[in-house]
């Protein structure tokens, strides 16, 4: 192992190490940990040709691009450490190092060493002793390294959206919420919602950033960076995580409320023809990102015009919420998504503007269909369509 440079990347507040090592050496370095990482995306499978092409390239002398490795280690000390006191944090810190770029490449190159570490090539050179050019960011909290993830040129399999949304908002996943009633399930978990107090994470985030935003419209990829800088503001090491545990405490209570009310009925068979239900139950109409960024939205502007003061004032109007048949209410709810379905060209961005204008309507006591759950779905599309008109 040789390290060639160090650079401060001075937007993340971390040092870049450029460092040439051996194959054999880059092995032992990472492969113990590439199960345990929270970042890590898995194998994909589908692109095995490409990486056998890859493999055999390895095999006769190919140069591949660097690999970008990130260690949260304190950078502070780096000005006055030498090469091989920097070499041996980043070796002794093996097992928290996350592979920013280059996963695939990575499993390219443990398989090669498994099938061929001591094939020796035309010019005696031993395949495991090649050299690998590997990049180490020193420094980066967990908002940098998803910065640097979202900014490199992350090849064929760059992470979904989804887990994207999830990694920006880790900080949040292991915070008691609801009394410690509340499950945010994570996409990696490959687990269903089932049950009245569990949520997809992805799911409720979207809701929160919609709350942020005033607004609930999508968090698209272009958006994800911009989200970064005011999540900059509102990690851990800058605020506490009241504000999220505060939206999702409204959030569970509007769903256990509407639960209370109408528990497991069902839309009336034939209601709709010739379509899939937008919900045919409480849980699947409110569970859904749309109806989550819907409330979400309107919160944020009910503070923002004074209409309530606060998500604490939400909490104490929730039980107040009444239906008088449950059915009615799946009915109408699911009358207005059959519209939107058959008169909006951007369904889902406008179902979003449908649930926004519905919990105006909904908890807002200057409607006339204030706390009643059903004339709020009939207002909240006349309100939709006289917009859009």
């Amino acid at each position: 192992m040789k390290i060639v440079s160090r650079l401060q990347d001075n937007r993340i507040s971390a040092v870049n190490i450029l460092i040439e090592m051996s194959l054999g050496e880059y092995a032992d370095l990472v492969r113990t940990n590439l199960d345990k990482n929270e970042y890590q995306r898995k194998r994909v499978s589908s692109s095995q040709t490409v990486y056998s092409l890859l493999r055999a390239d390895m095999l006769v002398g190919c140069v591949i691009p660097p690999v970008v490795l990130a260690l949260n280690s304190d950078v502070n000390a780096l000005a006055g450490e030498s090469d091989l006191e920097v070499e041996q944090k980043i070796i002794s810190g093996a097992d928290n190092l996350v592979i920013l770029d280059g996963l695939q490449r990575t499993h390219t190159i443990l398989d090669l060493l498994e099938e061929s570490a001591d094939f020796v090539d035309d010019n005696g050179e031993v395949v495991r002793e090649r050299k690998l050019r590997v990049e180490v960011y020193l420094g980066l909290n967990r908002l940098g390294i998803l910065y640097r993830m979202l900014t490199l040129n992350t090849g064929q399999t760059p992470m979904s959206l989804r887990q994207q949304i999830e990694m920006l908002y880790m900080d949040y996943q292991d915070t008691s919420l609801g009394g410690g009633d509340v499950e945010l399930l994570r996409e990696a978990e490959g687990r269903n919602v089932s049950k009245l107090h569990q949520y997809n994470f992805k799911d409720v985030v979207e809701g929160f950033n919609s709350y942020l935003n005033r607004d609930a419209s999508p968090i698209d990829r272009a958006g994800i960076l911009e989200n970064i800088r005011s999540l900059e503001k509102l990690s851990k090491e800058n605020q506490d995580t009241e504000i999220f545990e505060e939206y999702v405490e409204v959030l569970d209570a509007f769903i256990s409320r509407v639960y209370d009310l109408c528990g497991e009925t069902q839309l009336p068979s034939g209601v709709i023809q010739d379509t899939t239900p937008f919900g045919k139950s409480v849980l699947l109409v409110f569970k859904k990102p749309q109806a989550m960024s819907g409330i979400g939205a309107a919160l944020g502007k009910f503070i923002d015009r004074e209409i309530i003061e606060s998500l604490q004032t939400a909490l104490e109007i929730i039980p107040q919420i009444r239906v008088e048949d449950p059915e009615d209410f799946l009915t109408a709810i699911n009358d207005a998504m059959y519209w939107i379905k058959n008169y909006s060209s951007k369904i889902g961005t406008a179902q979003r503007s449908f649930f926004t204008f519905y919990f105006r309507e909904l908890l807002n006591d200057d409607t006339d269909s204030y706390l009643d759950l059903t004339a709020s779905a009939t207002s909240a599309l006349r309100k939709y369509q006289d917009q859009n008109a």
